[in-house]
């Protein structure tokens, strides 16, 4: 940990039943990746790291039905769980036998053995480059949004045009959102507008007056790391407005019982 990556050769994959090897054509660098190379995830090294994987298949093992031979796919941090425990009944991230590139390693290599259950398959017109990001970053924000259950016509804000925040932006405006974009940065604003926010929001002192000052939103969707923002951000929900941070804000987030009280907001 906390040294150079090096590039080695290793022993190529070899498929069991329910997987595939694929063939590495882009991998995403994420935030992720660098919590990694600090040594904040129980892996011991040496570690093929790469969760934003994509490429195409090469081999299929026994079992595996929907996948074939040279299909586009990429692969999701989560890649299969036990199958029979109440979370993985409700299609969500199994707690018992959690598969992830952890055990099988990730996409930094010419070929990555994955779990089929955890590959998707990438539409012809989506490029590698830019199918990469989606399996992680697209994922994190799309879920978000998903939590949040916006309802048609209701206004969106993205809080933070960063890794998270851009993507945030585009699929909540692709889902005919009216969209804000809020950012503590001015030379973003004409990039946000181009990834198709109606408004964009300088947070300056406080993120939660400027969206008040714009009359509020229905649902924020905080990619920051500042709890402070997070915090502030809350006075800018109109009644019954949802708050759902993807990103990860340290400090832990500080909420007063006021705005709360007033807006009645739900954090998620």
């Amino acid at each position: 940990y906390n040294s150079p990556w090096v590039v080695k050769e290793v022993s190529d994959p070899t498929v069991a039943a329910g997987q595939v090897v694929i063939r590495v054509r882009a991998s995403g660098l994420c935030g992720g990746d660098v919590h990694l190379y600090h040594g904040m995830f129980p892996l011991p090294p040496p570690i093929i790291a790469g969760h934003e994987p994509v490429g195409e298949i090469v081999a299929v093992g026994a079992g595996v039905t929907g996948l074939r031979l040279g299909d586009r796919v990429g692969v999701s941090w989560v890649q299969r769980g036990c199958g029979r425990c109440e979370r993985c009944q409700s299609r969500l991230p199994c707690q018992r036998e959690l598969q992830t590139w952890m055990q099988l390693g990730g996409g930094n290599s010419e070929l990555m053995l994955a779990w089929a259950d955890g590959c998707t398959l990438i539409p012809d017109s989506l490029s590698y480059e830019e199918a990469a990001p989606i399996f992680c970053a697209g994922y994190t924000v799309m879920s978000g949004l998903r939590a949040a259950n916006p309802q048609p016509g209701e206004r969106v804000a993205v809080l933070g045009v960063g890794g998270l925040g851009h993507l945030a932006v585009q699929y909540a405006r692709a889902l005919g959102l009216p969209t804000v974009a809020v950012t503590s940065r001015a030379d973003k604003q004409a990039e946000a507008r181009q990834m198709g926010a109606d408004e964009v929001v300088l947070a300056g002192d406080d993120p939660g007056l400027a969206l008040q000052a714009l009359g509020g939103v229905d649902v924020i969707l905080s990619t920051t790391d500042s709890a402070q923002q997070v915090s502030q951000a809350l006075r800018g929900l109109r009644p019954q407005g949802r708050l759902v941070s993807v990103g990860v804000p340290n400090p832990p987030v500080m909420l007063t019982l006021g705005p709360l009280i007033m807006a009645q907001p739900r954090l998620i």
